[in-house]
């Protein structure tokens, strides 16, 4: 077996953050001849943890997948997570082909060539986030390292997290950061698939401990990245990965107060969304939708608002936009509401399908989906709700009550379409001329009966 070069080299008079003040080291550092019996290990399998599996399974490594609940590996193994149907087959044909192990045993980290760390770090029902989860897969990972080895750590957290929660413990371990082990932050790249549809290939953010932490990182990733945003240091890349978080969250508040602002006012949101993306960086273009969703968008601004706080700070701008796209997907319940009661139909008595569930066009992310959020507020209304989404096969479970997926949409009868993500290849040419459809993508304009969110 192949096992990466992760040890890169320290240039002469290369300049190494001991923690205390610059220190040179001169000539190479001494390489370890350890033998790994994997080239990679995922720690945390939530829902980035498992799609970094999954990614990581195409590349036909030796992939080691640890969590340290059993009931959590038991829904991996079995296929019975929130995943595609393409992303659970192949998950599956990697266990089958013993390309992919899944352990509870933290002893198993110490074979891995590489560690990443993807564990949650959620936030409760007050917005203070829970760090507990990460610091308990950090120290895990702390006490299982040998020399020679990768960290790169993933999860989205404070400025300074990944220097005190395993900087700092290694060095109590006596292992020197940037020499015996690399370390190294990378979160995973928002919007992968919007960026992939406007042919546009987001840059992987990375920083390193060190210079050579972090070009470890980008040769281990750089087999399936086209280009990488280097910082100089863990914690301006943490920062980044928090101010990315906060911009989007804005910017999908902003453009959703516009979209209402327009539908109420009689104007095509379509033509002002269009115009507004041709004059502005394709990078940052504007979609207005039923809310922010996916793990970072709606978890990440929490992180920085939650430092500031405790530094006396205050960020009103991020705080009132937090605020709004919590509230979005009342307000799509609240529309179709309206709808109705044009139709002459009431909320409880009607049938309700959404297309599309995933956060974003062509991915299955269901992390704190808008779409879940809204059949939820529908089913409390009393609704029949029923969805139609090709990258889930159904049902779904929401508190108690089981969703169905529809294959064929148009078997479900519907009262009222709810257009909340449009998949690239989705068809609606089965939607009649006398169905209704709330149009929450603001495109769908060939649709007879659409009625702008």
């Amino acid at each position: 077996m192949t096992v990466l070069n992760i040890r890169g080299k320290l240039g002469l008079s290369e300049v190494v953050d001991t923690g205390d003040s610059p220190q040179e080291f001169v000539g190479e550092n001494p390489r370890i001849d350890n033998k790994f019996e994997y080239d990679i290990a995922v720690i945390g399998l939530g829902p980035v943890g498992v799609r970094t599996l999954h990614n990581q399974c195409i590349s036909k490594e030796r992939v080691l997948g640890f969590d340290a609940s059993e009931s959590r590996l038991a829904e991996v193994s079995s296929g019975s997570m929130s995943l595609s149907l393409l992303e659970n087959k192949r998950i599956a044909h990697a266990m089958g082909a013993q390309l992919l192990t899944l352990t509870a045993d933290p002893e198993e980290l110490a074979k891995a060539a590489v560690l990443i760390i993807c564990v949650p770090t959620p936030v409760s029902e007050a917005n203070v986030p829970d760090y507990s989860p990460l610091r308990d897969a950090c120290g895990l990972v702390v006490n299982a390292v040998s020399p020679g080895q990768l960290i790169v750590q993933t999860s989205t957290t404070y400025a300074g997290a990944t220097r005190e929660l395993i900087v700092e413990p290694l060095r109590n371990r006596t292992l020197v950061p940037g020499i015996d082990i690399h370390v190294a932050f990378s979160p995973e790249p928002a919007n992968v698939s919007i960026s992939q549809q406007k042919n546009i290939h987001v840059p992987r953010l990375v920083g390193g401990y060190t210079t050579s932490c972090r070009e470890a990182a980008v040769e281990f990733f750089g087999h399936g990245v086209f280009k990488f945003q280097r910082t100089y240091g863990l914690e301006a890349a943490e920062m980044t990965k928090l101010f990315e978080a906060a911009f989007h969250t804005v910017k999908t508040a902003l453009t959703s107060e516009f979209a209402q602002a327009c539908t109420e006012l009689d104007v095509p949101f379509e033509e002002v969304l269009e115009s507004v993306n041709l004059n502005l960086d394709a990078v940052a273009g504007f979609t207005a939708g039923s809310g922010a969703g996916g793990y970072e968008l709606t978890i990440g601004p929490h992180h920085i608002l939650n430092q500031s706080q405790a530094h006396g700070l205050q960020l009103p701008v991020l705080e009132a936009a937090v605020k709004s796209n919590k509230h979005r997907p009342a307000a799509v319940v609240e529309r179709c509401v309206r709808v109705l009661v044009d139709l002459g139909k009431e909320l409880s008595d009607s049938k309700v399908l959404i297309i599309g569930l995933s956060n974003y066009p062509d991915t299955a992310d269901l992390s704190n989906s808008p779409g879940l959020e809204i059949m939820s507020l529908l089913l409390e209304a009393g609704a029949h709700v029923g969805f139609h989404d090709h990258h889930f096969a159904g049902p779904i479970t929401l508190g108690d009550t089981h969703v169905s997926g529809y294959p064929n949409p148009h078997d479900f009868g519907a009262d009222l379409i709810f257009l909340n993500t449009a998949h690239s290849h989705v068809d609606l040419s089965w939607i009649s001329m006398t169905d209704t459809v709330i149009d929450g993508t603001y495109r769908a304009t060939g649709i007879l009966n659409r009625v702008p969110l």
